[in-house]
């Protein structure tokens, strides 16, 4: 081979790479009613737990193809539920999610990669109140019926979002630290 074959050869092969498609992740249909977002907080030394009735999820994820992963979430906080009616109508007011000037939170995700057989890790972007921060959340990944369940959670200072205000500035009453936990079940949709 010559070296004006050879040169041709590896810019043909540099060009072929260079228009490659990228590999695509799954598409994940997410089963709302047997999927959970939920949350815990500690009131007075007691274990409280929440959970958000109303959210929606786009989420793109294929183990084989991590960096063509994508996950978006949006709550309604509006949604919240403790089981008690008094506490979720506080937590929506201003002191805390201030449901009237922020209805929404998000959680947009920025790169995932493998720990484990079966773990992962996601970074992302929490929305809460306006404020947005970093997070790393650790997921496990297993089969579910016709489908897979991705189940993790995540410990955040709530008041780096600004959630709890005036006398719940400090952990005196409410713990400073929140546990997100997300329990995911979809079906991947067929290519």
């Amino acid at each position: 081979m010559n070296l004006r074959t050879l040169v041709a050869s590896a810019l043909l092969s540099g060009a072929l790479a260079l228009f490659a498609l990228p590999a695509a992740a799954s598409q994940w249909v997410v089963d709302s009613e047997a999927s959970t977002l939920g949350f815990e907080a500690t009131v007075f030394g007691s274990v409280v737990p929440g959970s958000f009735g109303s959210w929606n999820a786009d989420i793109e994820f294929d183990e084989a193809a991590l960096e063509a992963a994508s996950a978006s979430v949006t709550i309604d906080m509006t949604s919240v539920d403790t089981g008690d009616d008094t506490r979720d109508s506080s937590l929506k007011g201003s002191e805390w999610f201030a449901t009237s000037e922020f209805p929404e939170a998000s959680l947009k995700s920025t790169a995932f990669r493998q720990t484990g057989d079966g773990a992962f890790e996601m970074d992302a972007d929490l929305t809460m109140r306006g404020t947005t921060r970093s997070i790393t959340l650790p997921f496990a990944l297993s089969p579910s019926g016709d489908g897979v369940r991705a189940q993790g959670s995540v410990t955040i200072d709530r008041t780096e979002y600004g959630v709890g205000q005036g006398d719940f500035v400090t952990g005196a009453t409410v713990a400073l630290e929140v546990t997100i936990s997300i329990d995911v079940a979809a079906t991947v949709a067929a290519e």
